[in-house]
């Protein structure tokens, strides 16, 4: 689960500092939101870009046809 610290946490084997970011298991991420030190980050799906196609226009003819 992604989160975003709101503040500076540290313990014995971790720290984070605020505005990071990270991937955390859901069971620790839990822990740190309950006691409201980080909120989830929501994945956004990228959007692919789109490719330039040309339009396809009909043939046109300046002749009349005999």
């Amino acid at each position: 689960m992604k989160v975003l610290f709101n503040q500076n946490i540290s313990g014995a084997d971790f720290y984070y500092l605020a505005g990071q970011v990270v991937e955390l298991p859901a069971a620790t991420a839990q822990e740190f939101l309950n006691a409201n030190f980080c909120e989830v980050v929501e994945e956004k799906k990228e959007a692919k870009a789109e490719r330039a196609v040309s339009n396809k226009t009909t043939k046109r003819t300046t002749r009349k046809a005999k």
